[in-house]
């Protein structure tokens, strides 16, 4: 239930002001409906406990009234001596404990089995295609033109089209950017172009190649991207920026002051110190700089930026946008926006809605054209 507080805070961000008390009606009804089923898990929990107490004071009120009675000789049943009756007492009386911790493993492994279920349904996941009859060359791509044509892409057969029927061109050297609601089909375009899913129908062309058959180890070390969330690998910092050693120190230090963190990198210790699991030795913003740094290093002509700006603050947004504008020329570079106001400078906007191309032009010109989806988006977000 947390996930989803969270989806609705971070829509509300995004959303217009206008809509703040919809969002906001939304967020306290969820975290209602979250405090209700906590509730209900806290008193299914002290009931239980209750239940577990009161079998246990009937469990050795039983012996003790037992062992009274057959002392008497009444029946047949006789502790003998009042040791072996203190004895049966003393078993008897951490009955609760006992009982909480056969719930507690039997529920533990139930859930150890549900892990072993996910982890053989994972073995069952097909293999990716890697093999290709197109070798392709090593400055390939040339240009950088883009071409979707009648692209059709699902998840699974279940489930609707994530992209429906889209078609566009990107022009070699040209920077476009992406945008739509939650669900339009953003990220689905990177997916495709870096065969994360098949497509269903149609097909795509980089510089003219079919990236279907082409090999796909090949296809995607000639592409460069920066996720949304970025990630570094535990090791060196120098095998995470370069990690085929294709690179000089010289350009890995001229890369990094284009990407403004030099001085960081040399603060903590430079190149070759050891970056811990998953990058946590840098803040949020600047492993999304080290991650830009590895972009371009790469030296490919096709750069993907997949809402790198969405987690970081407006000033690092900021030198991010300037240092794509300025060491990204002339090359093709497909930014899936999250603010308006990282694209109304580049060449191109796609606007996508539920897996449909619905608009497409040069930001300023669709900014001046009040009946356009784009202004409407604009005027509507704080940019």
């Amino acid at each position: 239930m947390l996930p989803k507080v969270i989806e609705f805070v971070c829509v509300a961000n995004k959303n217009i002001s206008g809509g703040q008390e919809y969002f906001l009606a939304k967020f306290n009804e969820h975290v209602a409906l979250y405090q209700r089923t906590s509730y209900s898990e806290l008193t299914a929990s002290l009931w239980l406990s209750l239940r577990l107490q009161l079998l246990a004071a009937f469990i050795i009120s039983f012996v003790a009234t037992m062992a009274v009675i057959g002392s008497g000789g009444n029946l047949p049943i006789s502790f003998g001596t009042p040791g072996l009756v203190g004895l049966a007492l003393s078993y008897a009386a951490p009955i609760v404990s006992l009982l909480g911790s056969f719930l507690t493993s039997f529920t533990e492994t139930e859930k150890e089995m549900v892990s072993i279920e996910r982890v053989l349904e994972y073995m069952d996941v097909p293999q990716e295609e890697l093999s290709g009859h197109q070798p392709l060359s090593t400055d390939w791509p040339f240009h950088g033109l883009i071409e979707f044509q009648n692209v059709t892409m699902r998840y699974k057969r279940s489930l609707p089209a994530a992209l429906h029927d889209v078609t566009f061109t990107i022009v070699g050297g040209t920077q476009v950017g992406i945008i739509g609601r939650t669900g339009a089909g953003k990220s689905s375009v990177l997916n495709a172009l870096f065969r994360l899913t098949p497509i269903c129908g149609g097909r795509i062309l980089v510089d003219g190649l079919d990236i279907n058959s082409a090999p796909l180890r090949d296809l995607r070390a000639h592409l460069a991207i920066v996720p949304q969330s970025p990630f570094l690998f535990q090791g060196s910092l120098r095998d995470n920026l370069d990690p085929l050693r294709m690179c000089n120190d010289l350009k890995i230090w001229n890369i990094l002051e284009k990407c403004h963190v030099k001085e960081e990198v040399e603060a903590a210790g430079g190149l070759d110190i050891h970056v811990k699991e998953s990058g946590m030795s840098f803040s949020v913003g600047q492993r999304q700089l080290l991650c830009l740094a590895r972009a371009l290093l790469k030296s490919s002509k096709v750069l993907c930026l997949d809402e790198c700006t969405a987690n970081v603050d407006t000033q690092t947004a900021s030198i991010l946008q300037n240092t794509i504008s300025s060491e990204c020329r002339g090359m093709t570079v497909i930014t899936i926006a999250h603010r308006i106001s990282t694209i109304l400078n580049m060449d191109k906007i796609l606007i996508l809605d539920h897996g449909n191309l619905v608009e497409e032009g040069n930001p300023q010109t669709l900014m001046q054209d009040e009946s356009s989806i784009f202004s409407k988006f604009a005027r509507a977000s704080t940019m």
